[in-house]
């Protein structure tokens, strides 16, 4: 039965959880390593999909590490940045979706060809201007401040947001090991973010307990939280997350590709729209996922997680009302 049954034509589709470096289209991948003599597991399209995909849910974590590598390796210039995000737009609109937010690391992109940073910020946004031309999508990008990589590096990632706030940039995420990086690391990043008008999500709860993310609402204030999983264990802590407001980008096949839920039963959507909290459904890194779409996340909430065609409403409906449109 078709996944569009789940989706209100009415409402606007979104994904505000989207990460550019998990949204390349395999074909590219293979085409930029060959002209680059990039190595690669599989130079046909099933072979490097077979490679690639997280099939099943992951034993360590770190087993996935492997394969962000083998995506960013094809970072090989700001062309070729350039024509991966516009292409990462345009199999958005393909797809369906009415908004997207990109969400992007500049430092990890930039680190394996000793690219600047700003340089290909700048490449990004260049490509988000010129499909803002060519394509009926509304979109915007966040630049993602890569806690592993420690506060000094993170403030690079932060002017790369800060020189490109009139070019698609609206606001930063916190994203990576949260719990070698806690939130409180990079408060005065956030804080200086915030005083220029930048809106803030940061990934909390999803390798970590609880606490990271009281942390990091406490550190960070952001506006959104990303995944949020173990506020779970907390019933206290998703009263306060709703009575602050704060949205939750949801990306239940992520979590379970990711073993951070053991079954997608297991994920907590349900449990926070009974608490009021602004949920909202995402497919994290759809090129890593099985070309996961935003309309087979919306079946799994109804097959999967019980959630009623009023609550499948209420989640598109979040979709608009989160957004970091402005």
């Amino acid at each position: 039965m078709s996944d569009l049954k789940y989706i209100n034509p009415s409402l606007p589709l979104t994904d505000l959880h989207r990460h550019l470096e998990g949204s390349l289209r395999l074909s590219t991948v293979i085409e930029i390593s060959q002209e680059h003599q990039l190595p690669l597991p599989a130079w046909d399209l099933p072979g490097l999909q077979k490679a690639v995909w997280i099939d099943q849910p992951a034993t360590d974590i770190v087993t996935i590490f492997p394969k962000f590598d083998l995506m960013r390796q094809v970072f090989v210039d700001e062309d070729t940045i350039r024509r991966v995000t516009v292409e990462s737009l345009e199999d958005a609109a393909r797809e369906g979706l009415d908004y997207v937010e990109l969400r992007f690391s500049p430092y990890f992109m930039a680190e394996l060809h000793q690219l600047s940073p700003l340089s290909v910020t700048a490449a990004v946004c260049e490509a988000w201007q010129e499909s803002r031309h060519s394509l009926t999508i509304d979109s915007r990008l966040i630049v993602i401040l890569s806690r592993t990589y420690g506060p000094d590096i993170c403030a690079v990632e932060l002017d790369c947001a800060l020189v490109n706030r009139d070019r698609g940039v609206v606001g930063v995420d916190l994203a990576g090991d949260e719990r070698r990086w806690p939130a409180r690391l990079f408060e005065e990043l956030f804080q200086e973010a915030h005083e220029v008008g930048l809106k803030v999500t940061a990934h909390a709860g999803e390798f970590a307990g609880a606490e990271s993310i009281r942390e990091t609402i406490t550190k960070l204030k952001p506006q959104r939280l990303g995944h949020a999983v173990r506020a779970v264990d907390d019933p206290a802590l998703m009263d306060e997350i709703a009575r602050l407001g704060i949205a939750v980008e949801c990306c239940p096949t992520s979590n379970y590709l990711t073993a951070t839920i053991a079954d997608m039963h297991d994920h907590p959507l349900l449990l926070f729209l009974k608490h009021g909290i602004c949920a909202t459904l995402n497919t994290d890194d759809p090129s890593l996922m099985g070309g996961l779409t935003i309309q087979e996340e919306y079946r799994h909430a109804a097959e999967d997680m019980g959630l009623s065609p009023q609550q499948l409403e209420t989640i598109q409906a979040n979709g608009m009302k989160a957004a970091f449109k402005s």
